[in-house]
C-alpha cells in the first residue's frame, strides 16, 4: 500500500521496496521534518507528484545520503491542466539520458523530477539526480554572496594583472579544516584556455608552484587515475608537507557540467574520494607509503559576471574590447565573466601554527590562483607547448565540443531574445531543486555540510 521506490543503502541498490517496510527495517526515518509521520499516510496523498528530495550528509567520503520525502505538489488549475499534456514519462526519461549523455547533468534531473512514476526509475537516474542536488547546492552556494557580517575573513584584493578577491574561514574541532573562496572577473576569450588548463590535469605539476620556505608545500603528483565519458575523471594528487609531517594525498573526483541553456553556467564539481567509493567506477587504491588522505570538497564555476562584483573594475559595463595575442584591439567586444573557486581541506592535522595558516590563508592561496589564470593566457597565446599538444591531440574529441557549448554560451549573453529572472535562471524554467525554499538556505546547507 505505498509508495515504490528505489532505495540505496551504502550506494547500492536494495530492491523495489513499500516506502513503510523500507522504514521499519532500517528502524529509522529518513523523512523530511515537514512529512513528519504520514508514513502511513502516503499512499492516500491528493493526486499530484512525488518528488525525490535528496539531502547532502558527511558519510562515508562525503557521499550524498539519499532523504526521499514524497511530496505533494499544488494541483493544477482546470483551465492549465487543460491547456497542455505533460510527455509521457517514457519520453522524459529518453530526453533525461540524452542531456546526461551531454554533460548537461541539471538539466537531465530537471526531467526526471517530473518523471510521475518512481517505478521506472533506474539505479543510473539516481544516481543523476542524487549528483544533481549536490551539483545544485553547489551552484548555489557560489552564486551567493558573501555578506560583510559573515563568518568568512576577506583576506584582501589582488590588484595585479587580474582583480580578484579571497575569503576564508578556519574551522573544525583543531581549527584546521580551511575553506575558501576566490573569484575573479575575467574575459570571455579566457574561458576555453581556462577550462583546458583545468583538463589536463596530468600537466598540473608543470605549473603549480611549491615552496621550500618558511614551511614546505607544493604539488608531488598528479596523476589521472580514470576517465568517464568527455569531461569526468579521476586524478590523484600528493602534496609535500612540513617536517615532520607525511606526505598528503587527495583522491578527487572531478565531473564537468554545463547548465548554459538554463541559466549561462559551466561548472565543474570536484569531490574527494576514500578508498572503496562507490562514487565513480574507478578502483580508489589505498594511499601509498605514509601518505595521509586528507578530506577535499570543491569546485570552479563560471558565468556572468554580476555588475555589482566588489571585483569588477568597470561598474558601469560588462563588457570589454577585445583584442589579439599582440594586444591590438579590434573593436569589438567581448563580455566579463566571473570564474569562481571554492575549496575545502580538512588536511588530517591536529594542530596548525599560526604562522603556517597566515602563510597559506595570505600567500598560497593567492599565488596558486595567480598562477593558474596566468597559464590560461599563456595557453591563450600559444605559450605552453605541452597545452597545446594536448589540446590538438583531443581536438576532434573533446574541445571542439567545449568551443561550440561555450559558443553557445557567449550567444547568450549576447542577449537573446529570452529574459532572465534574478537568480539565473531563463524565464519560465525551473530549478533542479523545486523544493528548496532559497539558494541563499541552499548555499548554507552545502556549506555546513562541508564543515562536517
Amino acid at each position: 500500500g505505498g509508495i515504490p521506490l528505489y532505495m540505496y543503502e551504502g550506494g547500492r541498490q536494495s530492491g523495489s521496496k513499500t516506502l513503510g517496510t523500507y522504514l521499519s527495517q532500517r528502524g529509522e526515518t529518513m523523512l523530511s521534518p515537514a512529512v513528519g509521520s504520514l508514513v502511513e499516510d502516503v499512499a492516500a496523498a491528493k493526486p499530484g507528484k512525488a518528488s525525490l528530495s535528496l539531502s547532502p550528509s558527511a558519510e562515508n567520503d562525503g557521499m550524498v545520503k539519499q532523504e526521499f520525502s514524497p511530496t505533494t505538489q499544488k494541483e493544477d488549475s482546470t483551465e492549465e491542466s487543460t491547456a497542455s499534456t505533460p510527455p509521457p514519462d517514457h519520453e522524459l526519461i529518453t530526453e533525461a539520458e540524452h542531456h546526461f549523455k551531454e554533460d548537461q547533468l541539471l538539466a537531465a534531473a530537471r526531467l526526471l523530477r517530473k518523471v510521475r512514476d518512481n517505478s521506472l526509475l533506474q539505479d543510473k537516474h539516481i544516481k543523476v539526480l542524487r549528483r544533481a542536488h549536490d551539483c545544485q547546492s553547489f551552484v548555489d552556494s557560489l552564486k551567493s554572496p558573501v555578506d560583510d557580517e559573515s563568518e568568512w575573513t576577506k583576506q584582501g584584493e589582488n590588484h595585479g594583472r587580474h582583480e580578484s578577491v579571497i575569503y576564508y574561514k578556519m574551522e573544525g574541532e583543531t581549527g584546521t579544516h580551511l575553506t575558501a573562496r576566490v573569484e575573479t572577473p575575467i574575459p570571455s576569450t579566457l574561458l576555453v584556455p581556462l577550462l583546458s588548463v583545468l583538463n589536463e590535469s596530468e600537466l598540473y605539476k608543470t605549473w603549480l608552484p611549491s615552496w621550500e620556505r618558511p614551511v614546505r608545500l607544493g604539488v608531488t603528483k598528479s596523476e589521472k587515475l580514470g576517465q568517464a565519458g568527455r569531461v569526468n575523471q579521476v586524478l590523484a594528487v600528493g602534496t609535500a608537507s612540513p617536517w615532520p609531517l607525511a606526505e598528503r594525498e587527495v583522491i578527487i573526483g572531478a565531473w564537468a557540467f554545463d547548465d548554459i541553456d538554463s541559466c549561462g553556467d559551466i561548472a565543474v564539481r570536484l569531490k574527494g574520494l576514500h578508498t572503496n567509493s562507490t562514487e565513480t567506477d574507478v578502483v580508489i587504491p589505498p594511499p601509498e607509503g605514509r601518505a595521509v588522505r586528507a578530506d577535499f570538497d570543491g569546485g570552479f564555476l563560471f558565468r556572468k559576471c554580476p555588475e555589482d562584483h566588489p571585483a569588477l573594475v568597470i561598474k558601469q559595463d560588462t563588457t570589454l574590447e577585445r583584442t589579439d595575442n599582440d594586444g591590438n584591439t579590434d573593436g569589438e567586444q567581448e563580455h566579463v565573466l566571473l570564474a569562481s573557486f571554492l575549496m575545502y581541506v580538512d588536511p588530517k592535522i591536529s594542530f596548525l601554527p599560526q604562522s603556517v595558516i597566515n602563510f597559506v590563508v595570505r600567500t598560497v592561496i593567492g599565488r596558486m590562483w595567480e598562477k593558474f589564470l596566468s597559464v590560461a593566457e599563456d595557453v591563450k597565446d600559444g605559450k605552453r607547448p605541452r597545452h597545446r599538444d594536448a589540446i590538438e591531440e583531443k581536438r576532434e574529441c573533446l574541445y571542439d565540443w567545449v568551443d561550440e557549448r561555450v559558443e553557445a554560451m557567449f550567444e547568450r549573453l549576447n542577449g537573446s531574445s529570452t529574459s532572465s529572472t534574478d537568480d539565473g535562471t531563463v524565464e519560465g524554467g525551473e530549478r533542479v531543486d523545486d523544493d528548496v525554499e532559497s539558494s541563499v538556505e541552499n548555499s548554507r546547507e552545502y556549506l555546513s555540510y562541508l564543515q562536517c
